[in-house]
């Protein structure tokens, strides 16, 4: 990793080439929110573009770097995807679902924003359980969720 990233809390990239030593103290230009570089939890880089040099030149051609949901280095959320699984959990409280149905939603939503064994299950459950909420939270889904998993959910 050569450079590291700047997203703000809400999950905007502003950034994927911040140098690995910088420290940036400054504000998302979409939503206002702060910009971060490191992982809240552990302050690891959040890992950005690189530089691919050979034959004497340095390629800084920009890749498309995803955002990512997870701490590669400890596993914690980012604040974007945390927000994201609260907003979920909090429909699914807001639903008329009762107490079981709920318990079963909110334990898949994980599952939901990652490719896991249990994502196919975590499918099944909120498209037969919660299938009066998946509207509500199409657009948390789609941007946070895998194209698999989006596709998966909101096809017939």
């Amino acid at each position: 990793m050569d450079y590291k990233q700047s997203i703000c809390l809400n999950g905007h990239q502003a950034s994927v080439n911040i140098n690995i030593n910088s420290v940036i103290d400054s504000f998302c230009t979409e939503c206002g929110a702060k910009l971060i570089t490191n992982c809240m939890n552990c302050d690891f880089p959040i890992e950005g573009d690189w530089s691919r040099s050979g034959a004497g030149f340095v390629d800084l051609t920009h890749h498309d770097i995803p955002i990512p949901k997870y701490c590669v280095n400890c596993g914690k959320p980012y604040p974007w995807t945390q927000s994201a699984l609260n907003a979920i959990n909090e429909m699914v409280n807001l639903s008329e679902l009762n107490s079981n149905q709920k318990d079963d939603l909110k334990g898949s939503i994980p599952d939901l924003l990652s490719d896991t064994p249990k994502s196919k299950l975590a499918v099944f459950k909120w498209k037969n359980i919660g299938k009066t909420i998946l509207p509500y939270i199409h657009d948390i889904i789609v941007e946070v969720a895998s194209e698999s998993i989006v596709k998966a959910l909101y096809s017939k």
